[in-house]
């Protein structure tokens, strides 16, 4: 294992990247590396500047610009440059404002309903996106949120791709297998059952992930924070343990139905289901309705209101939903429900070591063409592809063919990845515009 190398500040000193971006202050820290604000010399213009050592051992910060690049629109951070100066892979991005975490302790970790019914909503938004453009996130918390800066300060803005994952061919939407004993990826806190259950992630897991968040802002803590674990045990068995027995209906009691709604519904989503975005945001519309909430998009943390268009975002937020999901997991079994939301899946016949990498490949079906479902999904992703390419400063940037395309997964093996690429994305149309030159 590589040893992970920390970036101190007194390297920085003085030190211009790319020719003309200089650090400034640091905004930020994790295992990747560091964040800081930064100044375009030549022309006074500040962004974020986040660098990762090269001798971390990872290369998280590479395949996070890929998917930043490809997934370029409302909501995600524009990225300027990506490159590697000396010991360091560095991306200049968009210069964005303070986390849902930092705002969250600045609001002594208490949210109001109307802000969280406001960052829910948005966040939802972000959900959809991503998906439809056949990515999963796979760490959904709330320091990888952030509100944007100045007449910008009302969006909320979804970070931190390094994790992420293709779910499914772009090309055939022919989605990944579904797999067992998957080591955990993304914050033990914020994932979902299924997740810490070593099950492979899939779109239902971000959506069950938001909610955990949500009910940590009102909450202001969750049932399995600071549980006491003994040596020799393991921690992320006992917050599985603790998730799976506290029931929707306890989580979020003394709060609106709708949000133990949600729980339940993204709780009991099948692997492969398509989820119900309108649906979720709807709960979220009608706890707005309920307590006469106004579409000022005015959160707790702000000392003004911001300008926007209200009534065009109560005509988004609050179409007539089809309130027929309600789910109550009280009385389905554990077992019952895991079978029936991964397809019967048989652990014994599945979990063969010979076949244990085939479990894991996105097979294209090459059988006689897509099915009715198939064609119309495409016709509705069609929209969003594309369009994204970005400009990027010749001598900051490397080629990199192997980026392109790449599915990151810190579990997965090199063979996974090679089939991956091989079967998947090298044939996609859509990444001439992503592919970092």
């Amino acid at each position: 294992m590589h040893r992970n190398h920390k970036i101190k500040d007194d390297e920085l000193t003085g030190k211009i990247f790319f020719g003309k971006y200089k650090p400034e202050k640091k905004l930020g820290e994790g295992s990747f590396g560091k964040i800081y604000s930064a100044v375009n010399v030549t022309d006074g213009e500040n962004y974020a500047l986040k660098m990762e050592s090269k001798e971390g051992g990872q290369n998280l910060l590479e395949s996070e610009a890929y998917f930043l690049c490809y997934l370029k629109g409302y909501g995600i951070p524009s990225v300027k440059s990506y490159g590697f100066s000396g010991n360091y892979n560095i991306m200049v991005m968009e210069l964005l404002g303070k986390s849902l975490e930092e705002l969250f302790q600045e609001c002594k970790k208490k949210l109001s309903l109307k802000t969280v019914c406001f960052l829910a909503q948005q966040m939802l938004d972000r959900m959809e996106f991503i998906h439809n453009k056949h990515i999963i996130h796979r760490d959904i918390k709330p320091d990888n949120f952030v509100m944007g800066l100045n007449n910008k300060s009302d969006i909320v803005y979804i970070l931190d791709f390094g994790l992420a994952k293709k779910y499914r061919s772009s090309r055939t939407l022919q989605h990944i297998k579904f797999n067992i004993n998957k080591k955990l990826t993304g914050t033990a806190r914020y994932a979902s059952i299924n997740a810490l259950r070593g099950c492979e992630q899939s779109r239902r897991d971000d959506l069950e992930a938001i909610g955990y968040v949500l009910m940590y802002f009102l909450r202001g803590s969750l049932p399995w924070q600071g549980l006491k674990v003994n040596k020799g045990e393991d921690r992320y068995k006992k917050i599985y343990q603790k998730k799976k027995a506290t029931k929707a209906e306890e989580l979020c009691k003394d709060f609106p139905s709708e949000l133990c709604d949600y729980i339940n519904y993204t709780r009991n989503l099948d692997f492969e289901a398509d989820p119900d975005y309108d649906y979720l945001r709807g709960l979220f519309a009608s706890i707005m309705e309920k307590n006469s909430i106004e579409y000022d998009f005015y959160f707790k943390w702000m000392n003004e209101k911001p300008n926007v268009n209200e009534d065009a975002l109560v005509e988004k937020y609050t179409k007539k939903y089809v309130n027929n999901k309600k789910i109550n997991s009280d009385n389905i079994d554990e077992d019952e429900k895991f079978k029936k939301n991964n397809g019967n899946y048989n652990n014994s016949s599945r979990n063969d070591n010979n076949n244990k990498n085939d479990n894991l490949r996105i097979n294209i079906n090459d059988n006689k063409g897509e099915n009715e479902k198939d064609i119309k999904n495409k016709q509705t992703l069609k929209t969003n592809q594309s369009e994204n390419a970005v400009s990027y400063d010749k001598h900051t940037l490397k080629t990199n063919e192997a980026i392109n395309g790449m599915s990151i997964d810190n579990t997965n093996t090199e063979e996974d990845k090679k089939d991956i690429n091989k079967n998947d994305d090298k044939k996609n149309p859509d990444d001439k515009d992503c592919k970092l030159f």
